[in-house]
Protein backbone atom coordinates (compact mmCIF):
# COMPACT_ATOMS: atom_id res chain seq x y z
CA UNK A 1 0.00 0.00 0.00
CA UNK A 2 2.91 2.48 0.72
CA UNK A 3 4.12 1.69 -2.68
CA UNK A 4 1.09 2.56 -3.95
CA UNK A 5 0.89 5.57 -2.91
CA UNK A 6 4.38 7.02 -3.42
CA UNK A 7 3.80 6.32 -7.12
CA UNK A 8 0.58 7.80 -7.16
CA UNK A 9 2.19 10.42 -5.05
CA UNK A 10 4.58 11.12 -8.09
CA UNK A 11 1.94 11.24 -10.99
CA UNK A 12 0.05 13.91 -8.84
CA UNK A 13 3.27 15.54 -8.38
CA UNK A 14 3.77 15.71 -11.86
CA UNK A 15 0.62 16.99 -12.43
CA UNK A 16 0.66 19.70 -10.32
CA UNK A 17 4.25 21.17 -11.63
CA UNK A 18 3.63 21.19 -14.92
CA UNK A 19 -0.33 23.14 -14.04
CA UNK A 20 1.58 25.48 -11.96
CA UNK A 21 4.49 26.15 -14.36
CA UNK A 22 2.20 26.96 -17.22
CA UNK A 23 1.13 30.17 -18.43
CA UNK A 24 -2.48 29.72 -18.28
CA UNK A 25 -2.49 28.53 -14.88
CA UNK A 26 -0.96 31.86 -13.85
CA UNK A 27 -3.56 33.82 -15.93
CA UNK A 28 -6.75 32.38 -14.85
CA UNK A 29 -5.46 32.37 -10.88
CA UNK A 30 -4.45 36.31 -11.72
CA UNK A 31 -7.75 37.19 -13.26
CA UNK A 32 -10.12 35.03 -10.33
CA UNK A 33 -8.12 37.22 -7.78
CA UNK A 34 -8.55 40.62 -9.17
CA UNK A 35 -12.18 39.53 -9.69
CA UNK A 36 -12.41 38.24 -5.81
CA UNK A 37 -11.16 41.79 -5.06
CA UNK A 38 -12.59 43.75 -6.64
CA UNK A 39 -15.69 42.10 -5.79
CA UNK A 40 -14.95 43.68 -2.32
CA UNK A 41 -13.32 46.46 -3.25
CA UNK A 42 -15.35 47.96 -5.98
CA UNK A 43 -18.74 48.52 -4.39
CA UNK A 44 -17.32 50.40 -1.51
CA UNK A 45 -15.63 52.43 -3.75
CA UNK A 46 -18.50 53.53 -5.67
CA UNK A 47 -20.98 54.05 -2.40
CA UNK A 48 -20.78 57.73 -1.29
CA UNK A 49 -19.48 57.88 2.60
CA UNK A 50 -23.10 59.00 4.16
CA UNK A 51 -26.46 59.64 2.55
CA UNK A 52 -27.83 63.39 2.56
CA UNK A 53 -31.26 64.40 2.12
CA UNK A 54 -32.50 67.78 1.75
CA UNK A 55 -35.62 69.00 3.05
CA UNK A 56 -37.25 71.92 1.28
CA UNK A 57 -39.68 74.09 3.44
CA UNK A 58 -41.64 77.38 3.10
CA UNK A 59 -39.74 79.55 5.70
CA UNK A 60 -37.09 78.00 8.12
CA UNK A 61 -37.63 74.63 9.28
CA UNK A 62 -39.13 74.39 12.51
CA UNK A 63 -35.92 74.04 15.38
CA UNK A 64 -37.81 70.89 16.90
CA UNK A 65 -37.91 69.28 13.72
CA UNK A 66 -34.22 69.76 12.84
CA UNK A 67 -33.20 68.76 15.87
CA UNK A 68 -35.73 64.96 15.72
CA UNK A 69 -34.33 64.65 12.05
CA UNK A 70 -30.67 65.05 13.06
CA UNK A 71 -30.68 62.60 15.98
CA UNK A 72 -32.65 60.25 13.59
CA UNK A 73 -29.66 60.92 11.13
CA UNK A 74 -27.04 60.30 13.82
CA UNK A 75 -28.57 57.04 14.25
CA UNK A 76 -29.27 55.56 10.84
CA UNK A 77 -25.79 57.07 9.60
CA UNK A 78 -27.60 59.63 7.15
CA UNK A 79 -27.59 63.89 6.81
CA UNK A 80 -30.52 66.24 6.81
CA UNK A 81 -30.12 69.88 4.29
CA UNK A 82 -32.61 72.26 4.82
CA UNK A 83 -33.24 74.80 2.45
CA UNK A 84 -36.04 77.43 2.40
CA UNK A 85 -38.34 78.22 -0.43
CA UNK A 86 -40.07 81.07 -0.72
CA UNK A 87 -43.85 79.37 -1.10
CA UNK A 88 -46.26 76.52 -1.66
CA UNK A 89 -45.34 76.45 -5.22
CA UNK A 90 -41.42 76.57 -4.77
CA UNK A 91 -41.78 73.78 -2.49
CA UNK A 92 -43.19 71.71 -4.81
CA UNK A 93 -41.26 72.63 -7.69
CA UNK A 94 -37.75 72.00 -5.64
CA UNK A 95 -39.36 68.20 -4.95
CA UNK A 96 -40.90 67.97 -8.69
CA UNK A 97 -37.10 68.84 -10.13
CA UNK A 98 -35.47 66.56 -7.80
CA UNK A 99 -33.58 69.47 -5.46
CA UNK A 100 -35.32 68.49 -2.66
CA UNK A 101 -36.10 65.17 -1.17
CA UNK A 102 -39.10 65.75 0.43
CA UNK A 103 -41.12 69.13 1.11
CA UNK A 104 -43.14 70.50 4.33
CA UNK A 105 -45.55 73.00 4.18
CA UNK A 106 -48.07 72.47 7.19
CA UNK A 107 -49.87 69.66 7.42
CA UNK A 108 -48.55 68.51 3.45
CA UNK A 109 -45.44 66.22 3.02
CA UNK A 110 -44.81 66.69 -0.64
CA UNK A 111 -42.64 63.57 -1.91
CA UNK A 112 -41.84 62.15 -5.95
CA UNK A 113 -40.84 58.82 -7.04
CA UNK A 114 -37.47 57.30 -5.71
CA UNK A 115 -37.69 59.51 -2.13
CA UNK A 116 -36.78 56.34 -0.13
CA UNK A 117 -37.87 56.11 3.34
CA UNK A 118 -36.63 59.91 4.39
CA UNK A 119 -40.27 61.36 3.71
CA UNK A 120 -41.45 58.54 6.76
CA UNK A 121 -39.08 59.46 8.75
CA UNK A 122 -39.73 63.55 8.21
CA UNK A 123 -43.97 62.34 8.84
CA UNK A 124 -42.57 60.59 11.95
CA UNK A 125 -40.51 63.24 13.56
CA UNK A 126 -43.68 65.67 12.94
CA UNK A 127 -46.06 63.47 14.46
CA UNK A 128 -44.20 62.88 17.55
CA UNK A 129 -43.91 66.64 18.01
CA UNK A 130 -46.80 67.41 17.53
CA UNK A 131 -48.15 64.65 20.10
CA UNK A 132 -45.79 66.20 22.22
CA UNK A 133 -47.22 69.71 22.33
CA UNK A 134 -50.69 68.08 22.61
CA UNK A 135 -49.23 66.28 25.63
CA UNK A 136 -48.11 69.18 27.14
CA UNK A 137 -51.23 70.87 26.65
CA UNK A 138 -53.34 68.07 28.74
CA UNK A 139 -50.93 69.04 31.14
CA UNK A 140 -48.14 66.32 31.72
CA UNK A 141 -44.82 66.82 32.50
CA UNK A 142 -41.72 66.69 30.52
CA UNK A 143 -40.99 63.31 32.24
CA UNK A 144 -43.99 62.05 31.90
CA UNK A 145 -44.08 62.88 28.00
CA UNK A 146 -40.62 61.24 28.01
CA UNK A 147 -41.51 58.49 29.29
CA UNK A 148 -44.55 58.03 26.93
CA UNK A 149 -42.08 58.63 24.07
CA UNK A 150 -39.73 56.12 25.36
CA UNK A 151 -42.03 53.14 24.79
CA UNK A 152 -40.54 50.44 22.17
CA UNK A 153 -41.99 48.52 19.93
CA UNK A 154 -42.44 44.77 19.98
CA UNK A 155 -39.20 43.06 19.30
CA UNK A 156 -39.35 41.91 15.39
CA UNK A 157 -38.50 38.38 15.00
CA UNK A 158 -37.62 36.91 11.79
CA UNK A 159 -38.84 33.45 11.18
CA UNK A 160 -39.32 33.43 7.45
CA UNK A 161 -36.72 33.44 4.25
CA UNK A 162 -33.36 35.14 5.03
CA UNK A 163 -32.50 38.95 3.38
CA UNK A 164 -31.94 38.76 -0.30
CA UNK A 165 -28.56 39.10 -0.08
CA UNK A 166 -27.55 35.70 1.47
CA UNK A 167 -30.05 34.14 -1.23
CA UNK A 168 -27.91 35.86 -3.98
CA UNK A 169 -24.81 34.50 -2.38
CA UNK A 170 -26.61 31.13 -2.50
CA UNK A 171 -27.15 31.38 -6.31
CA UNK A 172 -23.67 33.03 -7.52
CA UNK A 173 -21.97 29.56 -5.20
CA UNK A 174 -24.11 27.54 -7.38
CA UNK A 175 -23.04 29.17 -10.30
CA UNK A 176 -19.09 29.23 -9.14
CA UNK A 177 -19.35 25.72 -8.50
CA UNK A 178 -21.22 24.30 -11.93
CA UNK A 179 -18.30 26.28 -13.55
CA UNK A 180 -15.37 24.47 -11.27
CA UNK A 181 -16.53 21.66 -11.53
CA UNK A 182 -16.99 21.38 -15.52
CA UNK A 183 -13.52 23.57 -16.01
CA UNK A 184 -11.89 20.58 -13.71
CA UNK A 185 -13.76 17.60 -15.54
CA UNK A 186 -12.89 19.25 -18.69
CA UNK A 187 -9.45 19.56 -18.01
CA UNK A 188 -9.09 15.56 -16.66
CA UNK A 189 -10.54 14.33 -19.61
CA UNK A 190 -7.95 16.69 -21.59
CA UNK A 191 -4.83 15.20 -20.06
CA UNK A 192 -5.98 11.42 -19.83
CA UNK A 193 -6.86 11.42 -23.63
CA UNK A 194 -3.69 13.52 -24.69
CA UNK A 195 -2.14 10.87 -22.33
CA UNK A 196 -3.49 7.79 -24.45
CA UNK A 197 -2.74 9.39 -27.53
CA UNK A 198 0.38 10.54 -27.54
CA UNK A 199 1.25 7.41 -25.83
CA UNK A 200 2.42 8.90 -22.37
CA UNK A 201 -0.21 6.52 -20.71
CA UNK A 202 1.57 3.31 -21.97
CA UNK A 203 4.82 4.74 -20.69
CA UNK A 204 3.14 5.04 -17.27
CA UNK A 205 1.53 2.18 -16.96
CA UNK A 206 4.75 0.32 -17.79
CA UNK A 207 5.89 1.04 -14.16
CA UNK A 208 2.41 1.86 -12.58
CA UNK A 209 -0.70 0.51 -11.82
CA UNK A 210 -3.72 2.16 -13.92
CA UNK A 211 -5.19 3.04 -10.67
CA UNK A 212 -1.84 4.84 -9.52
CA UNK A 213 -1.95 6.66 -12.96
CA UNK A 214 -5.93 7.68 -12.92
CA UNK A 215 -6.05 8.75 -9.40
CA UNK A 216 -2.55 10.58 -9.52
CA UNK A 217 -3.71 12.89 -12.71
CA UNK A 218 -7.08 13.17 -10.77
CA UNK A 219 -5.60 14.69 -7.83
CA UNK A 220 -3.47 16.51 -9.61
CA UNK A 221 -6.29 18.52 -11.53
CA UNK A 222 -7.85 18.55 -8.13
CA UNK A 223 -5.38 20.39 -6.28
CA UNK A 224 -4.88 22.33 -8.79
CA UNK A 225 -8.83 23.53 -9.10
CA UNK A 226 -8.77 24.02 -6.07
CA UNK A 227 -6.09 26.34 -5.11
CA UNK A 228 -7.74 28.50 -7.87
CA UNK A 229 -11.27 28.57 -6.25
CA UNK A 230 -9.81 29.59 -2.49
CA UNK A 231 -7.81 31.97 -4.33
CA UNK A 232 -11.26 33.36 -5.62
CA UNK A 233 -13.25 32.65 -2.20
CA UNK A 234 -10.69 33.42 0.50
CA UNK A 235 -10.75 37.55 0.12
CA UNK A 236 -14.83 37.18 -0.41
CA UNK A 237 -14.91 35.12 3.11
CA UNK A 238 -12.48 37.10 5.31
CA UNK A 239 -14.36 41.02 3.66
CA UNK A 240 -17.06 39.22 5.10
CA UNK A 241 -15.94 38.58 8.36
CA UNK A 242 -14.42 41.68 9.20
CA UNK A 243 -15.06 44.76 7.08
CA UNK A 244 -19.10 45.84 8.64
CA UNK A 245 -19.71 47.86 5.47
CA UNK A 246 -19.80 44.70 3.17
CA UNK A 247 -22.92 44.30 1.41
CA UNK A 248 -23.61 40.62 2.45
CA UNK A 249 -24.68 38.79 5.75
CA UNK A 250 -22.10 37.42 8.25
CA UNK A 251 -23.56 34.01 7.37
CA UNK A 252 -22.71 34.04 4.07
CA UNK A 253 -18.55 33.17 4.86
CA UNK A 254 -19.64 30.06 6.39
CA UNK A 255 -21.77 29.59 3.29
CA UNK A 256 -18.88 30.32 1.13
CA UNK A 257 -16.93 27.70 3.21
CA UNK A 258 -19.44 24.75 2.30
CA UNK A 259 -19.24 25.77 -0.70
CA UNK A 260 -15.47 24.84 -0.87
CA UNK A 261 -16.11 21.59 0.84
CA UNK A 262 -19.20 20.43 -1.91
CA UNK A 263 -16.65 21.44 -4.46
CA UNK A 264 -14.79 18.74 -3.18
CA UNK A 265 -17.45 16.55 -2.45
CA UNK A 266 -18.57 16.78 -6.70
CA UNK A 267 -14.94 16.61 -8.29
CA UNK A 268 -14.87 13.02 -6.25
CA UNK A 269 -18.45 12.31 -7.72
CA UNK A 270 -17.33 13.97 -11.73
CA UNK A 271 -14.20 13.45 -11.65
CA UNK A 272 -13.30 10.19 -12.06
CA UNK A 273 -16.46 9.77 -14.10
CA UNK A 274 -14.78 12.39 -17.04
CA UNK A 275 -11.34 10.52 -16.38
CA UNK A 276 -13.22 6.95 -17.32
CA UNK A 277 -14.84 8.76 -20.51
CA UNK A 278 -11.95 10.52 -21.90
CA UNK A 279 -10.09 7.04 -21.40
CA UNK A 280 -12.41 5.57 -24.18
CA UNK A 281 -11.52 8.18 -26.83
CA UNK A 282 -8.53 7.05 -29.52
CA UNK A 283 -7.73 11.11 -30.61
CA UNK A 284 -8.34 14.01 -28.32
CA UNK A 285 -10.66 15.53 -30.92
CA UNK A 286 -12.86 13.02 -29.48
CA UNK A 287 -13.18 13.93 -26.13
CA UNK A 288 -16.41 16.57 -26.48
CA UNK A 289 -18.67 13.92 -27.33
CA UNK A 290 -17.34 11.00 -25.18
CA UNK A 291 -17.78 13.04 -21.90
CA UNK A 292 -20.96 14.66 -23.06
CA UNK A 293 -23.24 12.05 -20.82
CA UNK A 294 -21.33 13.14 -18.12
CA UNK A 295 -21.53 16.70 -19.29
CA UNK A 296 -24.93 16.50 -19.65
CA UNK A 297 -25.68 15.18 -15.56
CA UNK A 298 -23.77 17.80 -14.64
CA UNK A 299 -25.49 20.78 -16.55
CA UNK A 300 -28.89 19.30 -15.67
CA UNK A 301 -27.88 19.32 -11.64
CA UNK A 302 -27.38 23.13 -11.86
CA UNK A 303 -30.83 23.65 -13.76
CA UNK A 304 -32.45 22.10 -11.63
CA UNK A 305 -30.72 24.05 -8.86
CA UNK A 306 -31.42 27.52 -9.79
CA UNK A 307 -34.56 26.68 -11.64
CA UNK A 308 -36.17 24.52 -8.63
CA UNK A 309 -34.23 24.75 -5.52
CA UNK A 310 -33.79 28.46 -5.77
CA UNK A 311 -37.43 29.05 -6.51
CA UNK A 312 -38.69 26.60 -3.69
CA UNK A 313 -36.09 25.61 -1.52
CA UNK A 314 -38.41 23.80 1.27
CA UNK A 315 -40.56 21.85 -1.51
CA UNK A 316 -40.52 18.20 -2.42
CA UNK A 317 -38.14 18.66 -5.24
CA UNK A 318 -36.00 21.25 -3.71
CA UNK A 319 -35.50 18.78 -0.96
CA UNK A 320 -34.86 15.61 -2.59
CA UNK A 321 -32.58 17.42 -5.44
CA UNK A 322 -30.13 18.51 -2.60
CA UNK A 323 -29.72 15.13 -1.37
CA UNK A 324 -29.97 13.15 -4.21
CA UNK A 325 -26.32 12.86 -4.87
CA UNK A 326 -25.43 13.48 -8.56
CA UNK A 327 -27.49 17.31 -7.61
CA UNK A 328 -26.26 17.52 -4.06
CA UNK A 329 -22.88 19.38 -5.01
CA UNK A 330 -24.67 22.11 -6.49
CA UNK A 331 -28.36 21.84 -5.22
CA UNK A 332 -27.45 21.65 -1.58
CA UNK A 333 -25.25 24.90 -1.35
CA UNK A 334 -28.00 26.85 -3.11
CA UNK A 335 -30.62 25.19 -0.84
CA UNK A 336 -28.17 26.05 2.02
CA UNK A 337 -27.60 29.78 1.76
CA UNK A 338 -32.06 30.05 2.32
CA UNK A 339 -31.11 29.42 6.14
CA UNK A 340 -33.58 26.73 6.72
CA UNK A 341 -32.01 23.44 6.19
CA UNK A 342 -31.54 21.17 8.89
CA UNK A 343 -27.97 20.29 9.62
CA UNK A 344 -28.89 16.44 9.49
CA UNK A 345 -29.91 16.55 5.95
CA UNK A 346 -26.84 18.71 5.08
CA UNK A 347 -24.59 15.41 6.57
CA UNK A 348 -27.16 13.17 5.07
CA UNK A 349 -26.43 14.56 1.50
CA UNK A 350 -22.51 14.73 2.24
CA UNK A 351 -22.68 10.91 2.92
CA UNK A 352 -25.00 9.84 -0.02
CA UNK A 353 -22.44 11.66 -2.03
CA UNK A 354 -19.43 10.36 -0.54
CA UNK A 355 -21.05 6.52 -0.80
CA UNK A 356 -21.77 7.33 -4.53
CA UNK A 357 -18.28 8.78 -5.10
CA UNK A 358 -16.52 5.52 -3.61
CA UNK A 359 -18.95 3.31 -6.03
CA UNK A 360 -17.97 5.34 -8.84
CA UNK A 361 -14.50 5.43 -8.15
CA UNK A 362 -14.48 1.41 -8.60
CA UNK A 363 -16.96 1.39 -11.81
CA UNK A 364 -14.57 4.49 -13.25
CA UNK A 365 -11.04 2.52 -12.48
CA UNK A 366 -12.40 -0.67 -14.33
CA UNK A 367 -13.00 1.43 -17.05
CA UNK A 368 -10.08 3.23 -17.05
CA UNK A 369 -7.85 0.31 -16.47
CA UNK A 370 -9.70 -1.89 -19.59
CA UNK A 371 -9.73 0.90 -21.83
CA UNK A 372 -6.65 2.61 -22.10
CA UNK A 373 -4.60 -0.28 -23.38
CA UNK A 374 -6.91 -0.38 -26.33
CA UNK A 375 -5.92 1.94 -29.26
CA UNK A 376 -6.12 2.34 -32.98
CA UNK A 377 -10.26 3.37 -32.43
CA UNK A 378 -12.65 4.31 -29.86
CA UNK A 379 -13.53 1.94 -27.10
CA UNK A 380 -17.38 1.41 -26.29
CA UNK A 381 -18.81 1.07 -22.68
CA UNK A 382 -20.07 -2.70 -23.05
CA UNK A 383 -16.83 -3.82 -24.62
CA UNK A 384 -14.76 -2.82 -21.66
CA UNK A 385 -17.07 -4.71 -19.26
CA UNK A 386 -17.01 -8.03 -21.77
Amino acid sequence: MGTWWRGTALVAERGIVESIRSRTFKVVTGILLVLSVAAVVVPQMLRSDQTTYTLATAGPAPAGLVAALDAAGRAADFTVRYETRADVAAVRQAVRDGDATAGLVGDSLYTSVGSGTFPIVVAQSVVALETSRRLVEAGLTPAQISGIQSVRPPQQVDVGRVEDARSVVGFAVGIVLFLALTFAGNTIATTVAMEKSTRISEVLLAVLRPSQALVGTVAAVGAVTFLQLLVLVTPLAVAVQVMNDVELPPVAGGDLAIAVVWFVLGFALYAFLFAAAASLVDKITEVGSAIMPVTLVLTGSYLVAITVVARNPEGVWGIAASLFPFTAPIAMPVRWAGGLVPVWQLLLAMALTVGTAVLLVAMASAIYRRALVITGRRVKVTEVFR
